[in-house]
Order: structure tokens, then sequence, then C-alpha cells
């Protein structure tokens, strides 16, 4: 009998884990519409690609990518949480600071780069979780491999990884997850800048072409020698940011699965031939302060501009009202999640008398937001209602490709007021990770550096002990509230759009695709 690998197994320190169970997939599986077969598969991606490479990622439209590009040690089971060995025949945690490693032998990287073996593991962890090497570029998933010691070959297939100190979340959100994606050593070395345009992995698809601005073609690898290969031999996906032209795709059958905000959905939900269905989202969406930028580095500023905004009014006209306030930074899906987290209302005459306090009068502030209508909508309300406690508000939507740069490097010191939507995962050190001091010039455009947040966020990383764990997550979001700096909005909710004979699969949240398992429902 094959054995099955549960995610308590993995856990479970010093547990030996077993070859995985090889499951019958049909050789090619293609979707059924109108009797007609469907070798292609075409969705929707909201945001526009960057790089699919591990280490120089950007966000879920990548991600989504590497998902079938690269292999990982293990990989979750479809539409779960639930984790099963992937490139790995086997891995063992023989300890809490060790875990070994066997691979399957005679999986092979697609152009010609020949087979795996431990030595690309290797490689492609510590690209990610170590300094690089000169003149290499640090990887903004650093933080993902953090405690890494450094990776033993053991033998051709085998390995150990190391850790300085245990990890929590080691197995669910790095090593089967976007940074423990499996690269070729002797790719990355021979295409250098040009490897996240043109990947090479093991995985179910490989890159045939790809614009960031218009999307990718990704076609079924036939060397591929995992259990789950993909249903269809085509996978388009096409970069839509306008959620309305997404909604005349649908129903000129130009796209096949689209995620949109319930009220953009709401049109389609009569329509023959789509299913729509809500679902619970773990993204989180805030307006964030620059702490360091001229006026703002005032608290008392902080706290009047939290103060004169209505984050009630700010969802009902991004979101139709259609989505859940959040009050901190994590979902109340995640552990650790403050359930207590103060609710602030809006006080005029408090947030004049902190203005007047800092000495601030006719405070003029640019907030930068990405160019979709949620975000136009709420910052629209945001300006009418800042300009009440006398702070002019000067809307600035950028498209995706310059405004995911906005807060970054030297750009991001000019930064005032923004706001700001990431995805989550089941896990709150993944989901804090951003706001740390090494994040500044990166992710965290707040560029706030506290010590104690960041000793919080070090200890809770390696805290196995649930209860100590979750006050330490609780801790560090209770820091954050002490700022002033963010002001929550949402954790959102989705909409999942697609053609009805089409049965999506994703790791739970509703972010984190897993192409390859699409199938006819």
């Amino acid at each position: 009998m094959a054995t099955k690998l549960t995610r308590r197994e993995v856990l479970a320190a010093g547990a030996g884990m077993g070859m995985a169970g090889a499951a019958f997939w049909p050789e090619v599986a293609l979707a059924q519409s109108g009797g007609a077969t469907r070798p292609l598969l075409t969705v929707r991606s909201a945001a526009e690609f960057d790089l699919i490479d591990p280490a120089h990622r950007r966000g879920p439209t990548d991600g989504n990518a590497m998902r079938v590009v690269y292999q990982r040690l293990m990989q979750p089971k479809p539409n779960s949480s639930e984790l099963e060995l992937d490139a790995a025949a086997e891995v063992k945690q023989t300890s809490p600071t060790t875990i070994d490693f066997k691979l399957k032998p005679g999986q092979m990287f697609t152009d010609g780069f020949g087979e795996m073996t431990a030595e690309d593991v290797k490689f492609s962890f510590e690209r990610i979780g170590l300094p690089p090497v000169a003149g290499a570029k640090e990887s903004s998933y650093k933080g993902d491999w953090l405690h890494l010691v450094g990776v033993e070959v053991k033998g051709k297939y085998e390995g150990r990884i190391t850790l300085a100190q245990p990890r929590a979340n080691i197995f669910d959100v790095v090593i089967a997850d976007g940074s423990g994606c499996i690269v070729s050593k002797k790719a990355v070395e021979q295409r250098g800048a040009e490897f996240g345009l043109k990947p090479v992995g093991s995985g179910q698809y490989q890159v045939v072409s790809l614009d960031k601005q218009k999307g990718a073609v990704l076609k079924r690898n036939p060397n591929y020698k995992g259990t789950r290969p993909g249903r269809f031999e085509e996978i388009n996906v096409r970069v839509i940011t306008d959620p309305k032209t997404t909604d005349l795709a649908l129903r000129a059958g130009e796209i096949d699965f689209a995620i949109l905000a319930p009220a953009a959905a709401d049109p389609l939900r009569s329509v023959a031939g789509i299913t729509v269905s809500d679902q619970p989202s773990i993204a989180y969406v805030w307006m964030g302060m620059n702490m360091e930028k001229g006026p703002l580095a005032d608290l008392r500023v902080r706290q009047a501009i939290r103060l004169g905004v209505d984050v009630d009014q700010m969802l009902l006209a991004g979101y139709n009202g259609k989505v859940p306030r959040l009050n901190t930074a994590l979902p109340p899906q995640i552990m650790g999640h403050w359930r207590e987290a103060p609710v602030y209302k809006r006080n005029v005459a408090e947030a004049r008398a902190l203005l007047a306090a800092a000495g601030q009068t006719n405070l003029k502030l640019r907030l930068t937001i990405l160019n979709q209508p949620e975000y136009q909508n709420m910052a629209l309300v945001a300006k009418a209602l800042l300009a009440e406690i006398g702070v002019t508000i000067d809307v600035d939507a950028q498209p995706g490709g310059t405004y995911w740069s906005s807060g970054k490097a030297d750009a991001g010191k000019n930064l005032e007021l923004y706001m700001s939507r990431f995805n989550a995962k089941h896990d709150p050190n993944f989901v804090l990770q951003w706001f740390t001091a090494s994040q500044i010039g990166n992710w965290n455009w707040s560029r706030w550096n506290s010590p104690e947040f960041d000793a919080l966020f070090k200890a809770s990383d390696s805290e196995t002990d649930p209860a100590k764990r979750r006050q330490m997550v609780l801790d560090m979001q209770k820091a954050m509230d002490k700022t002033a700096a963010y002001v929550w909005l949402t954790n959102e909710a989705s909409a999942l759009v697609h053609k009805s004979w089409l049965k999506p699969a994703s790791i739970p949240g509703w972010a984190d695709w897993q192409y390859s398992d699409f199938s006819a429902g």
C-alpha cells in the first residue's frame, strides 16, 4: 500500500517520511465543453508578470506560474494545505534544526539542462537564504529562509538542510512554497539576469513565451516525471487589469477563469455557462504612512489621519460594502489574529486637535495608489474626509508596473501616503515579515524600524509552542497599532468566476492557484 504523507507527520521532529504513492493520471486529460475537446486553458491575471524566478518573484502572478514550472521537495495537495512529496522521494526532520532529503532520480530540467541533483537543491535554497555572491542581487524572500546555515550535499540525490534555530513554519511556507522551488544551477549561471524571463524548471509546464504586460504561454512539459501532470496541453495566462474588460472576456469565451471582487462579479451571476462562487480571502489591504517623511514622522499627525478617515465609508465606496472590515494586520483565519484590536471611529474634532498640537495647518500630502477602481474609489473618499480636518490629498494613481516600485529603494523615501494589498498565507510570520526593518527599501513602505517588533518576529519564527507563539504574534500587532502608521481596511472577499465545466484548484486562501490541477468539473 502506498504511504500518504500528512502535514502532521511532516512537522513531527524525527519522523521519517516514506515514498509518496503514485496516483494514476491520464496521459492527457482534456476539458470538455459542448462536446468539443479543449486542450487550452486560459486564465486571467489581474497583475502583470515580473520574474518567474523563486529568488526574485514579485507576487501571485509570478508565483502561480512558478508553481507549475518548478518542482519542490514537497507540495500541497490539490485544494489543500496538507503536504505530499514532490521532487523528494523522502524527507526526514532528524532534529529541530536539521532536515534530510533524498531526491527521486531521473527528474529532468527543460531546455537540455540535465538531471536535478542535490547540488541544484543546495543552490536554489542558498541563493535565497544566504548572502548573495559578489555581483548578485539579494532576494526579497531572504526572510523565508531565516536561520538557514546551509545545505550539505551528501550524495548525488541526498542532502541535509541545517538551520541555526528551529522554524515553526519551515515546511508550509518555505519548503513546500515559492522559496522551496528548485532551479537548475547551470541554467541560472548561464542565463544570468534573463533567467526569470526564460526560466528552466522540471515541473508540469514550461514557459514558451512571456510578455510582462500581456501574459505568458505555458505548455506541458513532456519530460515531467512527477505524479501530478497537467490536465491541459497549454495554459495561457492573460494579464487583464480592468474588471470590466475581464467581464467582457468571460462572456465572449476568451478566458475560462478569473478572480473578481464580489461586486464586479454580480453581473455575471446569471450568465449561462458561467459559475460564480464567493470565497473568503486572506489578503490584507491598508492605507499606510511613511514614518520618515516630513510631517508624517510626527506620531500626532499619523494619529490625526487615522481618526480623520472612515473605514466603513471607504469600503462602501471601494467594494460596495461587500467585504469585511479589517482592524489589524492578520485576517481572522490566521493564527494569532488580534480579535480585540481597536476599531477606530472617525473623530474630526480630535483629529484637528492633534494636528494643531503638532503645529500643522493646511497640510498637503500625496496618496499613491494602484489605478484600479476599488483603490481609486477609496482614495476619493479618503481625500474628501481628510479635507475636513485640514489635510489636502493629491491622489496619484499609477499602473502596476510603476506602482509596485514606488515604495522601493530611494524612491520609497519620497512616498507619503499609500494604499497597498498583500496576499497572505496561513502563517502569521509570513504575513508580518514585510514590516521588519530588513524590508525597508523593499516591501516595508512605511519604513518602520522597531527593534521590539523585529525581536518578537525572530523569536516567534522559532517558537514551536503554539500558545507562546500566539502571544508573540499578538504583541507584534499591538506594536504596529501604536505607530498609527497603518489604517487597516479589509481582508477582502473573492468571487471565483469560471466556465461551468471547469473545476479550479487552489491552496486555501484563493490567491495561490494550482493551474496544473485545474480540470473539467
